[in-house]
């Protein structure tokens, strides 16, 4: 199939991944496809106008060559709207009859890009048709994952291209983000973003470290746990740092989509949560940790199982302690039944003083997701085999 127009529905509900994964596809596609017409339909526009500066708070605009449109525009406007060749339904998301309509007699495919899985279920389900009944749409799951067998994950070539360039003129990069840091070539700097986190530990284990660290808190809840931690030690924040020992915490301002990539690949490590940012951290090669989303059940534990067995299937097998060590600290960090501030069992010291083994195995994982389960790549394959 020779694509020509693409549409992507997305329905944000209460954060950035939705959007920040539909963001990156949409100029991942546009950048393949020159000439063809790619709208992206949102249902709200707040958490959009954040993560992109170009953003203005209107129904329908441009933005370098891709249209954005709300819900509502949409619905008002459905009589001069066709429907497009190929659709991509942003995590089971709703997409209006009004324009489902159109789109069972004029569409060729619907894809369901459903969220990321480590779970060995996916590849089952990967390319699997879904019956829809009317017209002549056609439905397929394209399932991420961190196999070849699955859709893969998203290595845009814009983040790469972004990480070659900060990583080339690092020096340009401090100055522009941590330029207040004082002596920073001594120092151990990283983000953190997570849900919210009692740091107790973290902290606990930093200040046994032989050299300073200096954190950039970022996000409401991060921050907010840590302000709620340092007022129980009776620690002042100064305007937006703090200091804990051997710990300067800053909190950080919220960043777009691109500055927060070219901050990511700057530091020395990151903590992250959810989808998008975990990925773009894995894309690093640098050393991170994951705050999944909690759910019922445990089942958020059940991912981060399946996420570390194909991590474990990829990097140095015979590295015992490293593995036995990157394990528990993962578990450690994600167990809970609640998103709480209730202290964990974690211990971080092996992480802190075995950053260049951890970015080493990390930077062997990166290269194979990059060559073997690049998703833009196989959403490409895919859209021009059909």
């Amino acid at each position: 199939m020779e694509l020509k127009t693409l549409d992507i529905f997305c329905e944000i509900i209460d954060n950035y991944g939705d959007i920040g994964v539909v963001y990156r596809v949409a100029k991942e596609i546009k950048k393949i496809y020159k000439d063809s017409i790619i709208r992206v339909f949102i249902n709200r526009k707040e958490e959009f106008l954040k993560i992109n500066s170009k953003a203005q708070d209107i129904d329908y605009q441009e933005i370098d060559g891709i249209y954005y449109i709300t819900f509502d525009y949409l619905l008002k406007n459905i009589e001069k709207i066709d429907s497009s060749q190929v659709i991509i339904e942003a995590f089971g998301c709703n997409i209006p009859e009004v324009y489902m309509e159109k789109a069972y007699i004029s569409s060729d495919l619907l894809i369901n890009l459903e969220y990321l899985s480590a779970e060995d279920w996916i590849e089952d389900f990967h390319l699997q048709s879904s019956p829809i009944g009317k017209g002549k749409l056609k439905k397929i799951f394209f399932m991420p994952g961190f196999t070849e067998k699955t859709g893969g994950i998203i290595a845009d070539s814009n983040f790469l291209d972004r990480c070659k360039d900060v990583c080339e003129n690092k020096k340009i990069y401090q100055d522009k983000y941590l330029k207040d840091i004082i002596h920073i070539e001594d120092k151990i700097v990283g983000t953190i973003f997570s849900y919210e986190k009692n740091f107790e530990p973290l902290f606990r284990d930093l200040n046994k470290l032989d050299r300073e660290i200096v954190i950039l808190a970022l996000g409401e809840k991060t921050q907010d746990s840590m302000r709620k931690f340092f007022k129980k030690n009776s620690v002042e924040v100064f305007g937006n740092k703090a200091r804990y020992g051997k710990i300067e915490v800053i909190f950080y301002q919220f960043l777009n989509q691109e500055e927060y990539e070219e901050l990511i690949n700057v530091v020395d490590f990151n903590f992250v949560r959810g989808e998008d940012s975990f990925i773009r951290a894995v894309l690093t090669g640098k050393p991170y940790l994951w705050h999944i989303y909690c759910q019922e059940e445990l089942a958020h534990m059940d991912k981060l199982e399946g996420f570390l067995d194909k991590y474990k299937r990829v990097i140095d097998k015979e590295d015992n302690i490293f593995i036995e060590n990157i394990e528990k600290l993962f578990k450690d960090y994600n167990f809970r039944r609640e998103n709480n501030l209730e202290i964990g069992k974690e211990d971080y010291t092996y992480f802190f003083t075995n950053l260049e083994n951890i970015g080493k195995n990390n930077r062997v994982f990166r290269d194979f997701l990059i060559q073997k389960c690049n998703l833009i790549n196989k959403l490409k394959y895919f859209i021009e085999k059909y």
